[in-house]
């Protein structure tokens, strides 16, 4: 891949922003005045930097609401929200992990989002969805389309669910799947869930990753259903045409729900990972296991110290959205996070629902895209199941599709069309 920054992790991240200019996530300009600030591999410049780009677009924001100038406020408003995720991705020190500056950092972005979906043109809805047994709850939206498929106010809506990943909140995925499906009629649920966004850093209540994604997916479902039954504005959502899609990390949660609940007809599990403690497994001499737990702590520590920037970020922020002590916690938790099942065979054969694969060849993480694919033995090649594999990254070869979002909304879309028996007019004979 080639770099904007020395660090490949840098470099991703900062496409990961300018990738958003199509659905007002950030400006070209800005961006670049931003990234020739950043100091080589120094995660607290990268924070000054895009700080300092999203308070100005917070007075952007302001200035414009005070005119009445909606789209300027709306646009300025997703800059700033999404200047504030990407300021925060960096800082995984131990203070930063223990101090409150991640979930204050957070909180700004989410309240510049609201802010902006209070000025959207389409419905908002906002919902709690119960989770555990001690109160906590997990924050999403709701995003309901003008129209549906058909082009008719009263239509059928098909409702997208969208899982994130390993470092996302969920406000940034109106860029990666809102805005392409909202004019294309479809509605889409997103949601925080453990170890993830607000969940994931909020004092009370804080969650951590957890393998067993089905639960959660279980949980989201049952609160969607019971909030169309209940909101007048949900009267036209079509619960038989239900996806769950998920990037990344996400992949993995997709599936894992997919392969548990009957209410998902269809699944897409773009750029994941099928076992992820294995590349674990294959790195740690087998004489670890004779060591003590301080031992292995101890070089370890040593080892993340001596890493290069983008291993001692993952470690760190594995520490952090696993809810580790040290890094020998996040290895041990990262081997509960595979689609194999206690007994060695697969969850994805359980999977029965059409289900669209994606790879990412020049992605800066370990992928699994041809072993998910291949385990998918109830389902049909080419047919109930597909594999794409772009080849460019202005294709979409980069992890999540990223700084492709025009290919990645036509593909998955025009593929949810074809499951969901969506027919739109031919726009060359019209």
């Amino acid at each position: 891949m080639f770099k904007i920054q020395t660090s490949d992790l840098c470099t991703f991240e900062f496409l990961r922003v300018l990738g958003t200019a199509p659905t007002q996530g950030c400006d070209v300009g800005e961006c670049f005045e931003v990234i020739r600030k950043i100091r080589r591999n120094d995660g607290e410049s990268w924070y000054q930097s895009w700080s300092e780009a999203a308070e100005k677009a917070e007075v952007v924001a302001k200035k414009a609401a005070r005119h009445g100038d909606v789209v300027a406020a709306r646009w300025a408003y997703l800059r700033a929200s999404n200047y504030w995720r990407s300021s925060e991705l960096m800082l995984r020190s131990p203070s930063d992990i223990q101090g409150t500056r991640q979930f204050d950092i957070i909180s700004r972005a989410i309240a510049n989002f609201q802010k902006a979906c209070s000025l959207m043109d389409t419905p908002v809805e906002f919902l709690e969805i119960p989770f555990g047994t001690d109160g906590a709850t997990l924050p999403a939206y709701l995003f309901l389309p003008s129209k549906g498929p058909d082009g008719q106010a009263d239509g059928k809506v098909p409702v997208a669910v969208q899982v994130q990943g390993f470092d996302t909140i969920q406000e940034e995925f109106y860029h990666f799947t809102v805005a392409g499906a909202l004019p294309r009629g479809y509605a889409v649920l997103t949601f925080d869930a453990p170890g993830q966004g607000i969940v994931a850093r909020r004092p009370k209540h804080r969650l951590f990753l957890q393998s067993d994604f089905e639960t959660v997916t279980k949980a989201v479902l049952d609160a969607l259903w019971k909030h169309t039954a209940s909101s007048p504005s949900c009267r036209n959502l079509d619960l038989s045409r239900v996806a769950l899609l998920g990037n990344s990390m996400g992949a993995y949660f997709a599936l894992r729900g997919a392969a548990h609940d009957e209410r998902i007809r269809a699944c897409i599990a773009s750029d994941g990972f099928y076992d992820l403690g294995a590349a674990a497994r294959e790195r740690i001499p087998g004489w670890f296991k004779y060591l003590s737990r301080g031992i292995v702590d101890n070089i370890m520590g040593l080892a993340m110290r001596l890493s290069n920037f983008q291993t001692r970020w993952e470690l760190s922020h594995g520490i952090f959205a696993f809810g580790a002590l040290s890094v020998s916690g996040v290895l041990e938790r990262s081997q509960t996070f595979t689609l194999d099942k206690p007994d060695g065979s697969s969850y994805l054969a359980g999977i029965t629902c059409p289900t669209l694969v994606t790879d990412a060849q020049d992605s800066v993480f370990r992928l699994d895209a041809d072993r998910i694919y291949s385990s998918l033995s109830r389902l049909r090649e080419g047919e109930s199941k597909v594999m794409w594999s772009p080849a460019t990254i202005g294709e979409g070869s980069l992890q999540a599709k990223v700084a492709a979002f025009s290919h990645l909304h036509g593909f998955f879309f025009n593929w949810l069309d074809g499951v969901f028996g969506i027919v739109r007019p031919d726009l060359d004979n019209l």
